[in-house]
């Protein structure tokens, strides 16, 4: 009971110092800005995350994220929060909590993400007991793999529960998720267009990203996407207002952050495009956009990004091989490596690796549509089909309730604003569905506004408008049911499991004890090495017992280099 206590606690009392951060980046980067988006809190939790990493990924140059750090980070949130004045405060409050309450059980897991022993874990809590290390993409395949969702987990690092707070985020994502989601559907001054891909959003993302131990550091920033697209659909192509630009400008932190995530989110930049649509003109859009202070903060948040692919990996971006610069530093692989690296990346999105095959001539098989039948065949009529159906299923059910089963006599679609983002989605589609057609690596947002919005578009508008807040209410219900029964069956038979991940102190998930040995280098430090998985090891941890490295140190850094 203690245990399940403290965990209750630490999980709220991070929640608090979250949105205390976001209160601070909004009042810093929009304070004096025209709000006129239709609630000026529907970021506030995302900011909150993204201005966390923003820090963490600076303070992890000098210091590591321990326990002083992370107390200090986290005493300034919470009274940022409980000091900090705007409309509606206690009312935004309740509905997180009761979001967060009725989503709750997601966070009670045995069994972590399979990559999370690899080197999530591994790297998280390499961030908490040092600084940064150059060459750390030396110790393992995991390093060359970087999100900023480490350093924002890494931040979470606290006295008691220690690293079992590393998947709190998850939940934070899935809660101002379905807040902004809310926000969006009842709000009196959005389209039905914008609402009904909220509904459609809704149901689908709630019952599709409900297991965390799926989740590793994709989902978390696909959810991110949806948000940054919805709202960007809703600025350029039904606002009527005249400060378009500046509602804009409230979406380029979402932007930056979905990138830091994950850099296959690099092609959403393409979005920035639909600034040619906005009434003002084009170089005084660029202008403003460009001397904002969340612009500013942005590129400071993707320079210092791409500073830490270059410390653990020598690229600017990994694994992008023409971005490497290895093949010149002593302390990093050179570019082949990277090369390899993105080959098998891609091989294995397109359906030509597994757990028990490899194709013969994985640079043959990528090329062109070589893959596509083999891709159908191991992948699109397992998982993908699957969630197709799933999607179809929430359609069906949200135009059960909500809509006309007519076609409209007028087609929105053919609106020269709406056909120009459609093409942009398209565009994007195309790039995930060439490079790395998984619904892990990005499909899921993309695959789901290039049928939503369509679906929206051509089926007429709510029926029965009268009755509409008892049928979401219904909606929002039948949701928080299905969402908890799923994962409440989960938890009853992880409960019974008697293998690796069994519960040894509920609700903390497994984490198992491994043999290591310590290396010592004459430069100070200590390097441990371990056979397979980290897991919980002392950082630097290599999961190889024979592998030659060597370390120096350089003006107060550690440099690893084979």
């Amino acid at each position: 009971m203690s245990s399940f206590l403290l965990f209750f606690f630490v999980f709220y009392i991070l929640l608090i110092s979250v949105i205390g951060y976001g209160i601070l980046f909004q009042r810093l980067c929009y304070e004096k800005k025209k709000i006129t988006l239709n609630n000026d809190e529907i970021f506030l939790g995302f900011y909150g995350l993204f201005f966390l990493t923003f820090i963490s990924i600076i303070t992890s140059l000098f210091i590591p994220h321990n326990f002083l750090h992370n107390i200090i980070l986290h005493t300034i949130g919470i009274l940022i929060f409980f000091f900090s004045k705007f409309d509606n405060k206690k009312k935004y409050f309740k509905i997180i909590l009761l979001i967060s309450f009725f989503s709750f059980s997601a966070l009670l897991i045995s069994k972590t993400h399979d990559d999370f022993s690899y080197y999530h874990l591994t790297f998280t809590k390499y961030l908490t007991e040092h600084k940064v290390i150059f060459g750390m993409s030396n110790l393992g395949h995991g390093y060359k793999l970087l999100s900023s969702l480490f350093f924002l987990n890494s931040t979470f690092y606290l006295p008691f529960i220690e690293y079992f707070s590393f998947h709190f985020s998850l939940l934070f994502f899935i809660i101002f998720f379905n807040f902004f989601l809310f926000k969006e559907i009842i709000s009196k001054d959005n389209s039905d267009i914008i609402k009904f891909i909220c509904l459609l959003a809704l149901a689908y993302f709630n019952l599709s990203f409900n297991r965390f131990a799926e989740f590793g550091t994709d989902k978390a920033g696909q959810l991110l996407i949806i948000v940054l697209i919805i709202k960007a659909f809703q600025i350029s192509c039904f606002n009527k207002d005249k400060n378009q630009i500046n509602n804009f400008i409230f979406l380029i932190p979402l932007l930056g952050f979905s990138i830091s995530l994950k850099t296959y989110f690099i092609p959403y930049i393409l979005l920035g495009v639909l600034i040619f649509l906005f009434k003002e003109s084009f170089l005084k859009n660029l202008k403003i956009i460009f001397f904002s202070k969340s612009s500013l903060i942005l590129i400071i948040t993707l320079a210092i990004y791409s500073l830490h692919h270059f410390i653990s990996t020598g690229c600017i971006i990994s694994p992008i091989s023409s971005t490497c610069f290895g093949d010149n530093l002593y302390w990093a692989d050179n570019k082949m490596s990277y090369k390899s690296l993105a080959l098998w990346l891609e091989q294995w999105a397109k359906a030509g690796a597994g757990p028990d095959f490899r194709v013969e001539d994985p640079k043959i098989y990528i090329q062109n549509f070589n893959w596509l039948s083999h891709w159908t065949e191991k992948y699109f009529v397992g998982k993908f089909k699957e969630q197709l159906f799933v999607l179809a299923t929430v359609f069906f059910i949200v135009f059960l309730l909500f809509k006309k089963f007519e076609l409209k006599n007028r087609i929105s679609f053919f609106d020269k604003k709406i056909l120009i983002f459609y093409f942009i989605i398209i565009f994007i589609f195309i790039i995930w569905f060439t490079k790395h057609p998984t619904l892990r690596y990005g499909g899921y947002p993309i695959v789901f506004l290039i049928l939503a919005i369509p679906a929206v578009l051509l089926i007429k508008n709510f029926k029965n408008r009268d009755n509409f807040e008892k049928k979401f209410t219904f909606f929002v219900i039948l949701i928080i049911i299905i969402f908890n029964f799923k994962n409440i069956n989960r938890i009853q038979k992880e409960l019974k499991r008697n293998d690796l991940y069994k519960y040894t102190n509920f609700p903390f998930y497994s984490i198992p004890e491994k043999e290591f040995f310590k290396e010592s280098f004459p430069s100070g430090l200590i390097i441990y090495r371990t056979k397979g998985h980290c897991w919980n090891t002392p950082t630097p941890c290599i999961g190889n017992l024979s592998s030659k490295i060597f370390v120096n140190k350089l003006k107060g850094y550690y440099f690893i280099y084979k």
